[in-house]
């Protein structure tokens, strides 16, 4: 694993996903502040807390659903297989 300050990247298949320095804006306002978060490949893994902190939203940001709403800009990189699905030439429906 390599890691650059709180930034981590995949290697050798260890995580499923992974969220490096995520931020959440639903347009001025920002709903979730650098995240960064693995989650091991074939392990139960729980987000908790309380009612609006950003556990849906974060949630959401692993299969792109966050792009459905007009206002919202995801900033950061989710890594899913190694590769940031939040590069311009990946296709979100099929990230879905």
């Amino acid at each position: 694993m390599e890691s650059q300050g709180n930034v981590i990247h995949q290697e050798n298949g260890k995580y499923a996903i992974s969220a490096n320095s995520v931020s959440i804006y639903y347009g001025p306002f920002q709903a979730v502040r650098e995240v960064n978060l693995n989650i091991e490949t074939r392990k139960i893994s729980a987000i908790i807390g309380p009612s609006g902190c950003g556990k849906s939203t974060v949630l959401r940001s692993f299969n792109r659903m966050n792009e459905l709403i007009p206002t919202v800009r995801t900033e950061g990189e989710v890594l899913f297989g190694g590769r940031n699905i939040y590069e311009k030439d990946v296709d979100a429906v099929e990230v879905r």
